[in-house]
């Protein structure tokens, strides 16, 4: 029974405050930001989700416009922008993300710099999606961005436009630069650098390839593995254990 009033004296609380926060005119101006928020639910929280925080966010469940700070809950989610430390079970960002997101699920319409994960379990938190470009590092289960500078390490990596390092069982861009190493690896149009796997398929290469079987279409380097194949060589497109052209 205590605990039932607890409760219900603490959301008749938070709903106070709520109000208090709404129709506070004389310590903050409308397009200020505020130092703390405590939420339960977006219409349940002291600073309305349409305001800004700078400083600390505790939620359950919490939507404001603007985060900078350190920003705790089960779901985050800024509307516009996100700076700072994020740790939640899901960090949401409808706009661009500088800092850390560490959680389960993390999700960024605009652009990051910085790491999404979780760093002692890097490889098995959920998923990890930018929508824009990432500058930095993804760590997690399932790891996806347009663009991507810097490192990718999970199971499955997506980057379609990717510089720096792709680190899975399966890793797949449209353009590379940089390390893959899995199981398989795919730059479905072109890459340089070196791709380390089990199969390793491009539509150019330019480096060095080293699996099982690599395939590309067009080469400017080394191929070794069982199986290499280069699919518009005029002579022996299809060599054991080394193919090359220069």
């Amino acid at each position: 029974m205590k605990k039932i009033v607890v409760f219900l004296t603490a959301i008749i609380l938070l709903q106070a405050g709520s109000t208090f926060a709404q129709e506070d005119a004389l310590i903050y101006e409308d397009d200020g930001a505020y130092p703390v928020q405590a939420s339960l639910y977006p219409t349940l929280q002291l600073v309305p989700y349409d305001r800004d925080v700078t400083g600390v966010r505790l939620n359950l469940i919490g939507v404001n416009r603007n985060m900078t700070g350190v920003d705790v809950g089960v779901i985050n989610q800024s509307d516009e922008s996100f700076r700072g430390v994020g740790v939640g079970v899901v960090n949401l960002c409808q706009g661009d993300v500088g800092g850390l997101s560490i959680g389960f699920i993390n999700h960024v319409n605009g652009d990051m710099v910085g790491f999404q994960g979780i760093p002692v379990l890097s490889f098995w938190n959920a998923l990890n999606v930018v929508h824009g470009k990432i500058t930095g590092i993804q760590g997690g289960l399932y790891n996806q961005a347009h663009e991507i500078s810097g490192l990718q390490g999970g199971l499955f990596n997506v980057g379609y436009q990717a510089k720096g390092g792709q680190i899975g069982l399966y890793n797949y861009s449209d353009t590379f630069g940089g390390v893959q190493l899995g199981i398989i690896n795919i730059a479905y149009e072109e890459a340089h650098g070196l791709q380390v796997g089990l199969y390793n398929g491009t539509g150019h290469f330019r480096g060095l390839q080293i699996g099982i079987v690599n395939q590309t279409q067009t080469l400017e380097g080394l191929q070794l593995g069982l199986v290499n194949a280069v699919s518009q060589k005029e002579s022996l497109p299809v060599m054991v254990f080394a193919n090359w052209q220069f």
